[in-house]
């Protein structure tokens, strides 16, 4: 069958201006109607985002400390900006091209190397059109989340196109993955690793058993990868979130430098390992990682507060004994926060709460004082819905200050706003169960106050709270934990207050022992049965 070029549209993106001419030139003879160029990750995104392209070719190498091929493949699904139609071709040396294909959903479908050959170019583009023509309808079922209907059609496929079971299959454990479905993606990679070496589904393999909270088997599979020296992010990143939640914070940390060594410019990695390196006190690595998060970060849908509260607090909890000589610098980066996003009013009020902290730790109690009033101020000229939100942070900031009194008074003539919402009503009947012993009720309604406010930090660690609590009792203990630990894994340690670290800290380190404990009596039972 002859392919028709004329209706394609591509993408190159290489910093080498002549490779990319020439890679352009060979498209443009094999017919290909619209050729874009971009010398950048951040200019291809801007591309993609504006159009859609049915071939995508990247380079790996953009240069040192510049985004690569693989990052803009990984930037481009989070945004959801290149459909699974779209053909992705990373430009890579044949000896590296086996080690960059680790990953289960960011590997590039195929690769072609430089110096460009027009006709290993049309070999490797025919045959990957060929196979995306095939599978095209079930890539269309995965971008509209009709994952069930994968299923169907995958095993459909494989009947009549037998050649295609393995992208059939990565598709199929993939839709698995999505809709949690744990135990049947397990099966599947289990099946697809027996007798084959495929490290993309030994990182799906990994993420299952993770999930199923099947640590031991998660590291095997991991390990497995990493021995091998598949250059696979995923595959630290998942070993350092094994060994996070077993509270073995130094060697994730170790795992995470790992991950970042690998791909320095993702923004996620820069900051889950500043997020870790907080709780073992490596301020250095901490502030570092933060900052790279802000600077990788800036002006892509990746760009978060976190990272800027996250650097603004590093360096004041690391600095109190010479306080002066960070506070031009905190200072600095609450002022960016702000301006790099300036119409979010939460954001301002979180900086200003940090600011109050910066203070706190200065002899002058004028200076504190002056800010938790302007603070203050600007908590009140929030919306009764955004107050009720962050009451209890205020209510924590102003304890000692000269406002305290009116916080208490404000939080008084919040009450009823308060209980009249949804997630205020779910909470207050969760506090109540969880004060009359009913755990099972708490647990139900903290998680329902969750679901609708996820950015309360409050509500969260008591989910975690009465999570832990409910699972001494043994029942569903490892399907609590496993909630409990989803749960941790979405709050940003860094960006959160003294207090609330402490918080943290404990929790994790009780959810730590007693997945401990659940795992030793787990032994003993099977060692009984073995018996």
């Amino acid at each position: 069958m002859e392919i028709n070029y004329s209706g394609k549209s591509a993408l190159i993106v290489d910093s080498k201006l002549e490779d990319l001419g020439a890679l352009r030139q060979i498209l443009s003879r094999l017919g290909v109607g619209q050729v874009q160029a971009a010398a950048s990750v951040n200019m291809a995104l801007t591309l993609m985002r504006e159009f859609t392209f049915d071939l995508c070719f990247a380079s790996y190498d953009m240069g040192r400390d510049e985004k690569n091929g693989l990052q803009l493949l990984q930037e481009a699904n989070a945004e959801k900006i290149i459909p699974k139609a779209s053909s992705y071709f990373l430009i890579v040396d044949p000896e590296s091209s086996e080690l960059l294909f680790g990953s289960l959903e960011n590997s590039p479908d195929t690769y072609i190397s430089k110096p460009f050959d027009e006709a290993k170019v049309r070999h490797r583009l025919e045959k990957q059109l060929r196979i995306k023509e095939a599978v095209r309808p079930i890539e269309k079922l995965v971008d509209s989340r009709q994952y069930e209907a994968v299923l169907d059609q995958a095993r459909d496929l494989a009947t009549h196109f037998p050649g295609l079971s393995i992208v059939l299959q990565r598709l199929s454990g993939i839709a698995l993955l999505r809709m949690k479905r744990f135990t049947q993606a397990k099966e599947l990679f289990v099946q697809l690793t027996n007798n084959r070496d495929l490290p993309w589904a030994e990182v799906g393999k990994g993420v299952a058993h993770f999930n199923l909270g099947e640590y031991e088997d998660a590291l095997k599979c991991l390990n497995r990868i990493v021995d091998q020296q598949h250059i696979c992010v995923e595959a630290y990143t998942w070993l350092a979130r094994i060994y996070r939640v077993r509270g073995e914070l130094g060697p994730a940390v170790t795992l995470m430098r790992k991950a970042v060594m690998i791909q320095p410019t993702v923004p996620a990695l820069q900051s889950e390992l500043a997020d870790l390196a907080c709780q073992t006190g490596e301020w250095a690595i901490a502030c570092s990682a933060y900052q790279q998060a802000v600077r990788y970060a800036r002006y892509s849908s990746f760009q978060d507060p976190v990272h800027y509260f996250g650097l603004a607090r590093a360096l004041i909890i690391s600095n109190k004994d010479k306080i002066a000589s960070v506070e031009t610098e905190v200072l600095r980066v609450l002022e960016d926060v702000v301006l790099d996003h300036p119409d979010d009013p939460e954001v301002m009020f979180k900086a200003k709460l940090v600011n109050c902290d910066l203070y706190r730790q200065d002899a002058t109690q004028q200076r504190l004082e002056q800010m938790m009033q302007q603070t203050y101020n600007f908590f009140m000229r929030m919306t009764p819905g955004q107050q009720c939100k962050w009451l209890d942070v205020m209510l924590d900031a102003a304890k000692g200050s000269s406002v305290e009194s009116e916080v208490k008074a404000r939080w008084k003539e919040l009450h009823k706003t308060m209980v009249a919402s949804e997630w205020g009503k779910a909470n207050y009947t969760a506090m109540t169960s969880f004060r009359n012993r009913d755990l099972d009720k708490a647990f139900m309604m903290f998680g329902r106050a969750n679901e609708l406010l996820p950015a309360h930090t409050g509500i969260a660690l008591n989910l975690v709270q009465s999570g832990i609590e409910k699972a001494k009792r043994g029942e569903n203990a490892l399907w609590i934990l496993l909630s409990v630990r989803d749960v941790l894994a979405t709050i940003p340690f860094g960006a959160l207050s003294e207090k609330q670290q402490q918080r943290y800290r404990t929790l994790a380190e009780r959810y730590a022992e007693m997945y401990r404990q659940l795992n030793h009596y787990g032994d003993e039972d099977a060692a009984s049965s073995a018996g």
